[in-house]
């Protein structure tokens, strides 16, 4: 009995040990600014968040769609909103306010309409396509299982006559819309957990794409990458910005040349996003980091810690019931 006590004393030592030796990201100023009461984010994925008040969010809107019981939003593009629950069941909700509902085999995860079809991927990495005239499954195959996954699983992204489809094993499919053949196979990393692709964009015309573990940008001069422990992912028409969890911010250019960097030490980022050209960084210690494109200039807010769910959208970032405007936030 005692070398067995002994045992799981020294386990819990080293437990303690490895809690203790956390460390925090502790700013040498900050700068104080009020938030607002608001509804409880309960949910979210890559490109929505749904709050308690049952209002969906987008990056740039909210919606009201009055989702039943279990359902939860997905994406939205020209072709209509999807949303669906954990029983396979799906409905794509067109601007007019019609609402056409679908059964998939397995829970939809992540999905774009495209041209009356939906582009699916499914929460056992089967992807393929549902026609929506038609009423059935006209293509569908299978990645390798995926064993854990980051909850923001990136949506797919038609370019041209082609679809890219994120799979949950940290691969892009290439899929021709009109033979249903695919034309590529990428993969953005190979890790065991928590390897699927968490974000997707288009830069002029290179393709980027990452995982928790890598970026990856993919145009005619080839396949560029950028190692790192991934937090969050920004783009926009000049740059791609990657938060690490390391509490490093990167700014890289198409071919992932690091053009600036600027780290705060311990940050561990929860969410981030970008605004009238600044850029805001929410450490999980409630702390708010506001920096210039160039991570030259950098102001430092404290809101209460973050206790659940975070997002972004239309200029505010909503968490634990809190709303912050961040056109009143600045780095100067």
């Amino acid at each position: 009995m005692y070398p067995k006590i002994l045992l799981l004393s020294s386990v819990a030592l080293l437990l303690l040990a490895g809690c203790g030796s956390k460390q925090y990201y502790t700013p040498e100023k900050t700068y104080e600014a009020s938030s607002l009461s608001g509804a409880e984010v309960i949910s979210f994925t890559r490109d929505s968040a749904t709050l308690s008040s049952g209002v969906t969010l987008t990056p740039t809107k909210a919606l009201t769609l009055n989702l039943e019981k279990g359902y939860y939003f997905i994406n939205s593009s020209v072709g209509g909103s999807i949303v669906a629950n954990k029983k396979g069941d799906c409905q794509i909700i067109q601007k007019n306010g019609s609402s056409k509902k679908i059964k998939l085999p397995r829970a939809l995860v992540a999905g774009t309409v495209i041209d009356n079809q939906l582009i699916y991927l499914l929460q056992n990495n089967h992807f393929g396509i549902y026609d929506l005239a038609k009423n059935s499954v006209v293509y569908n195959n299978k990645a390798e299982k995926a064993l854990s996954i980051d909850t923001r699983i990136a949506n797919p992204l038609q370019v041209d006559n082609l679809v890219v489809i994120p799979t949950l094993n940290g691969k892009l499919v290439i899929l021709d819309l009109a033979t249903f053949k695919i034309s590529k196979e990428i993969y953005v990393s190979t890790e065991s957990t928590l390897n699927n692709v968490i974000f997707l964009k288009r830069l002029n015309n290179t393709l980027v794409s990452a995982t928790p573990h890598k970026v990856i940008s993919v145009s005619n001069q080839g396949k560029r990458e950028f190692k790192s422990a991934i937090s969050e992912v920004l783009i926009n028409d000049k740059s791609i910005f990657v938060f690490s969890k390391d509490g490093q911010i990167s700014q890289l250019d198409e071919s992932l040349k690091v053009k600036n960097q600027k780290k705060f030490k311990f940050a561990h980022f929860s969410l981030a996003t970008m605004d009238n050209n600044k850029i805001y960084a929410l450490d999980k210690q409630g702390y708010l980091i506001v920096t210039n494109k160039a991570l030259t200039k950098d102001k430092i807010y404290s809101f209460p810690e973050v206790e659940d769910y975070s997002f972004a959208s239309a200029g505010k970032i909503y968490y634990n019931g809190n709303v912050i405007d961040l056109s009143k936030l600045n780095y100067e």
